[in-house]
């Protein structure tokens, strides 16, 4: 009885007592929301931040990675700490992630900067569309029947949930900021009947800095890079910002060193004084590029710029995405 089959043309993935495959969602613009990917985060945007994201990867190729997030996040400064929400969509052919999290940080002022270390949880619940998947010695010639030969494989649509924590480090000053984190610290599993979904850990590591150049002109360099402690993946680029308003930036994406994987071209300006827009185009650069368009990916991102809540206001902290 064959255990391999296919997330449409897409994916292959092995079934064995536990399946993997591309587990978390892959945005380009780490910088616009780090709270993604670190709990440490939230609030230091000194207050409410809602930002959403949808992407497009690899457009043109059936069964391709699709993604939309939402997160929001603020300060309690009588708390000395931060507190953010999050809701995610990730489909890549009959798989379908949706996660929801929220997180919670301490954060520390040291005169013009500051220090949070902080936790997050998520609900995680897996589907999987039985009837798109196909296998070697399957029967699908009548387009109303499902006959996959292989009794580990659902001919309907199941799903099944399971929660994963996480924790970070994350410091922000006037000039740099940067951070430590760690997704799904727990290893959770996600039970289906005949095989469990393992999700693995996830180590994030990110630093972002900012410089004048010219007069009007800011100049942002950024790297970032996730690991599940074999392999990693690792971005690094600059974002260019005209007047405090009007940015654009390149990047480049690879794997575990020898591999690369795009370039991405990203641009944006702010909408009004609360509101910015960003997009982002990745040029695939491996042997992908003969059967897809490139990734597409567009977020919205709000900020109040006013104090919520009561208790003493923190040291002014310069935010260097306070324009963006």
């Amino acid at each position: 009885m064959s255990k391999r089959f296919a997330l449409l043309p897409l994916l292959f993935i092995t079934l064995s007592p536990f399946l993997r495959g591309q587990q978390f969602a892959q945005y380009s613009m780490p910088w616009l929301d780090p709270v993604q990917f670190n709990p440490a985060y939230a609030g230091l945007d000194n207050s409410l931040s809602i930002t959403g994201a949808y992407r497009s990867q690899w457009a043109g190729l059936e069964g391709q990675p699709v993604g939309q997030r939402v997160s929001a996040h603020l300060p309690v400064y009588f708390l000395s700490s931060g507190v953010g929400i999050e809701v995610e969509r990730d489909q890549i052919g009959a798989r379908q992630l949706n996660s929801f999290g929220l997180s919670y940080n301490y954060q520390l002022v040291r005169g013009a900067s500051v220090w949070s270390v902080g936790l997050s949880a998520r609900m995680l619940q897996l589907g999987l569309d039985g009837s798109a998947l196909r296998t070697p010695d399957g029967n699908y010639e009548d387009s109303n029947t499902v006959i996959h030969n292989d009794d580990l494989l659902p001919v309907g649509s199941v799903d099944n949930s399971s929660v994963a924590f996480g924790a970070g480090l994350y410091y922000q000053s006037e000039s740099f900021e940067g951070g430590l984190s760690a997704r799904n610290l727990n290893e959770a599993v996600i039970a289906f009947p005949g095989f469990d979904y393992l999700l693995q850990r996830e180590y994030h590591a990110y630093l972002r800095a900012k410089f004048d150049i010219l007069r009007q002109w800011e100049v942002f360099p950024m790297i970032y890079a996730v690991s599940d402690g074999t392999q990693f993946q690792t971005t690094a680029g600059a974002t260019f910002r005209f007047q405090e308003n009007i940015f654009g930036g390149v990047a480049y994406r690879g794997y575990s060193g020898t591999t690369s994987d795009a370039v991405i071209v990203s641009g944006g300006l702010n909408i009004s004084e609360k509101l910015s827009l960003a997009y982002a185009y990745d040029i695939t650069l491996s042997n992908l590029a003969t059967v897809q368009t490139g990734s597409h990916e567009i977020s919205l991102k709000y900020n109040l710029r006013q104090r919520i809540g009561a208790g003493v206001p923190p040291p002014l902290i310069f935010y260097p995405r306070a324009k963006e």
